[in-house]
């Protein structure tokens, strides 16, 4: 194939506006009447020629066919109201991912009902679909200054993003995301191991959920994480070859049909450290560019992480959250039983509500200013190349009532500079010179 079939030919000018992670429960627009720094933001998002977002949510209700809750024990079953896919079309959004671990919270119904009202208000959305193949197939915006392309992909440990299948023999298709398999692999040092080992031979009969393993010293595997013997501890992480063949094969068949191709990545390894992404991840943004995409966004890590240039394309590691909502309701019956010492924290525990319990599990994993920081990045392009890349920082209204928190605003002229200069600095080990010039951080390439 021509390399001329994977070149960006979006027209002059054209600009693409990218943000995090959208975990939103109800409509927002509303708010921009009286809200002079939400109404700022959302100006961004609305004059760029096109908008992506990460839609890590359910667009459903609680009792649509084949709605059924289906979230971890440990995590929110989150949820929005249909009105919300109208809604984030309204916020300048026109294309959204949806390969992440929260887009089958809901389950089957919950993912239908998800893509029916985003078909409804003209959002364009990839990463989750009846089939694997439909999961991982590439979908397009069709703008006056060209065609873009999303493909939308999650990079998950097990089963954690409930993985799309394709029907083999007489085995019928499952729908869910585009998952990318990802196996932890940590090596210890020998004594480790060798303790490893003795447990395993220990209590053949417990299922531990071991992997067989012909040299149980060397190597074995537990809850889906390989351990291997070395010098010192360390960890990495290993992609599945045929699902990273897979994806790759989307990025170029979506760079081959569109002026302009962007990938869309979930990822939680690494978001404890976000300032050094994982080896796996800039990797896989790598050969996403050479075969084809004009732009990687990942999201996941909910903190700012570094942005770098491979190839002149941009790959952006994180932009925060975008959109945090703390309003999640109804919450599961078993996200109260496992969370009895934090409900016995109350003087009457039976007046427990679901804000209560989203405020203490909050208050143990997400009490952090940083979760409300992000930037809002646009994307300019010129003679088919990115020309800049504008990040314009976010605030989320950190120890606001849920009512007003988690929801973009223009940052202020302190945090402002805080959160660019932070932008700046993780950013310099990757080659990338970030420029301050008027309350942006600027890339010019």
């Amino acid at each position: 194939m021509p390399e001329r079939d994977l070149a960006v030919t979006v027209g002059d000018g054209f600009t693409l506006a990218a943000v995090g992670d959208c975990i939103i429960s109800r409509p927002l627009s509303q708010l921009t009447v009286a809200d002079a720094g939400f109404a700022s933001v959302v100006r961004l998002l609305r004059d760029a020629h096109a908008t992506f977002g990460n839609l890590e949510t359910s667009i459903t209700l609680p009792d649509a066919p084949g709605a059924v809750p289906m979230g971890v024990p440990e995590d929110w079953t989150v949820r929005a109201e249909p009105a919300t896919a109208g809604d984030l079309r309204s916020l300048g959004f026109d294309l959204v991912g949806r390969a992440n671990n929260h887009s089958t919270d809901w389950g089957t119904g919950g993912l239908r009902e998800t893509g029916r009202h985003l078909d409804v208000a003209g959002l364009v959305h990839a990463g989750a679909g009846e089939t694997l193949s439909a999961a991982r197939a590439p979908r397009y915006l069709e703008t006056p200054w060209g065609r873009v392309g999303l493909v939308s992909a999650t990079a998950s440990v097990g089963n954690d993003a409930a993985p799309a299948l394709d029907a083999f023999g007489e085995v019928p298709a499952r729908p869910g995301v585009h998952a990318v398999g990802v196996m932890p692999v940590v090596t210890v040092p020998a004594e480790v191991m060798d303790s490893l080992g003795m447990v395993r031979e220990a209590f053949p009969e417990i299922d531990l959920a071991w992997t067989p393993n012909l040299e149980p010293k060397q190597q074995l595997e537990l809850q889906r994480v390989r351990y291997v013997r070395g010098e010192s501890f360390d960890v990495r992480f290993e992609i599945d070859g045929d699902d990273r063949a897979a994806l790759l094969r989307s990025v170029r068949q979506a760079a081959q049909h569109a002026d302009l191709s962007v990938l869309a990545i979930h990822a939680h390894q690494g978001e404890h450290v976000p300032d050094h992404p994982p080896e796996h991840l800039r990797e896989l943004a790598h050969a996403a560019i050479d075969h084809g995409a004009g732009a990687v966004i990942v999201s996941g890590p909910h903190r700012l992480a570094p942005v770098e240039m491979h190839a002149g394309r941009p790959i952006l590691y994180g932009l925060g959250n975008f959109i945090w909502s703390d309003m999640t309701e109804p919450l599961q019956g078993y996200f109260y039983r496992h969370s009895r010492a934090r409900i016995g924290a109350a003087a009457d525990p039976a007046m427990v509500t679901d804000a209560d319990l989203t405020a203490a599990l909050n208050a143990e994993t997400f009490d952090d200013e940083e979760i409300f920081r992000a930037v809002i990045a646009t994307m300019r392009f010129e003679d088919g190349a990115v020309s800049e890349v504008r990040l314009v920082p976010v605030e989320l209204g950190y120890g606001q009532p849920v009512t007003r928190s988690g929801i973009p605003r223009s940052a202020g002229p302190t945090a402002g500079t805080e959160i660019l200069e932070h932008v700046r600095a993780i950013s310099e080990p990757f080659g990338t010179a970030v420029t301050l010039l008027d309350g942006a951080a600027v890339i010019r390439v």
